[in-house]
């Protein structure tokens, strides 16, 4: 689930600036991770009330490999999210000023 090839034409589309096309799409994908890590902690914490209501010292909690080949990638979803316009941003007075 590599990612493939992108024209600057594309990411230009969206803004002259190469560099907040980049900083953009980086931004989505850390809070796509982000979203994926709280999911797990939730789910992982939610087996762990269960099973805490049969004792302390009942059985370790056995953790899954996680095989992340097969998620797809945090980086191909956020560029496709922001190719396709599903992501929104707008400029801060902060960045606006140090470019001057």
């Amino acid at each position: 689930m590599a990612i493939g090839p992108i024209s600057f034409e594309k990411l230009l589309k969206k803004t002259d600036d190469i560099y907040e096309s980049v900083v953009v799409s980086s931004r989505r994908a850390k809070q796509i991770l982000q979203e994926r890590v709280l999911k797990q902690i939730i789910e992982e914490n939610t087996e762990f009330r269960e099973e805490e209501e049969e004792g302390i010292l009942s059985e370790p909690i056995v953790r899954e490999n996680i095989d992340f080949d097969k998620e797809e990638k945090v980086t191909t979803i956020a560029l496709d999210e922001y190719l396709e316009g599903k992501v929104s941003w707008k400029k801060t007075e902060e960045s606006i000023d140090q470019k001057s």
